[in-house]
């Protein structure tokens, strides 16, 4: 697991040995929402944040820097 980058209000993390074939990333909010998002499409795969808008700086990070989560996804993921 690596965390890549954190705010007051959200963290981004890539997992190792995830079941999942589709490069994602996890945004992990300090009130314990979580949301799952593919790192190419940007479609949420699992969990839910409120509300909603809270996402979008993560999401925004998660943009700049596709290709470094796709690669550590990779890496963590052979």
């Amino acid at each position: 697991m690596t965390t890549m980058h954190g705010e007051n209000d959200w963290k981004i993390r890539v997992n190792g040995g995830e079941e999942h074939p589709v490069p994602h990333a996890h945004i992990i909010f300090r009130d314990g929402y979580r949301v799952s998002v593919a790192l190419e499409s940007l479609e949420v795969l699992a969990g839910a944040v409120r509300p909603q808008k809270r996402m979008t700086p993560a999401i925004v990070w998660i943009l700049e820097h596709r290709e470094e989560l796709i690669k550590e996804y990779r890496r963590l993921n052979k």
